[in-house]
């Protein structure tokens, strides 16, 4: 009887020791996790603009080459296809929209690039820079008058995150290291 009972009381342990090690390792994972959180498009004048949520967690290799002065690039992609009755759905539009990510070290700020734009905001903390980066609103995403009244059209957003700044021959040299982290295709529809 005692034996079963020292079994017992073997298997209680080890269940709370795996219990509290899951626990530690979901903590870990959710400060890393890179993720579209949410994601809707409206009209405002005429022209449909995106706002979309996404967290931004970093990997350790990522966050180290960031320290090191290697830049980061945050590429949304963003695919509109039409419903079509009897075949398959057809690509309205794509839009791709880059950002940059870097660490100056000499005014010891983070320094975010719209890469399509040119336009730069510089950041205290990396914090803040990657809290910017999560929040993307009123992006303009397709003029109102290119979709029909009535029909629906899907909508596929997608985000990636890679080493930005170095040569081709570089990244193959560097290939192991964990840099580049894509979300799943987030999509919803909407009738105009």
């Amino acid at each position: 009887m005692h034996a079963t009972s020292g079994l017992h009381a073997v298997l209680k342990r080890t269940a709370v020791l795996l219990c509290g090690v899951l626990l530690v390792a979901t903590a870990l994972a959710a400060d890393e996790r890179f993720a579209i959180r949410n994601a809707f498009a409206e009209p405002v004048g005429g022209i449909w603009n995106l706002n979309v949520i996404i967290e931004t967690g970093l990997s350790k290799p990522a966050l180290e080459a960031l320290a090191e002065g290697i830049p980061l690039t945050l590429l949304l992609d963003v695919q509109i296809s039409g419903e079509r009755r009897f075949l398959p759905d057809s690509t309205i539009a794509e839009l791709q929209q880059r950002w940059e990510l870097a660490f100056d070290a000499l005014s010891e700020r983070y320094v975010v690039t719209n890469l399509n734009s040119g336009a730069q905001t510089t950041y205290a903390s990396l914090g803040e820079a990657l809290e910017a980066l999560s929040r993307i609103r009123n992006l303009p995403l397709i003029d109102g008058d290119l979709l029909e009244a009535g029909r629906r059209y899907d909508i596929g957003l997608r985000a990636t995150v890679d080493i930005g700044g170095l040569p081709g021959a570089v990244k193959l040299l560097i290939f192991w290291r964990d840099w580049s982290r894509s979300t799943d295709w987030y999509t919803w529809s909407i009738r105009p």
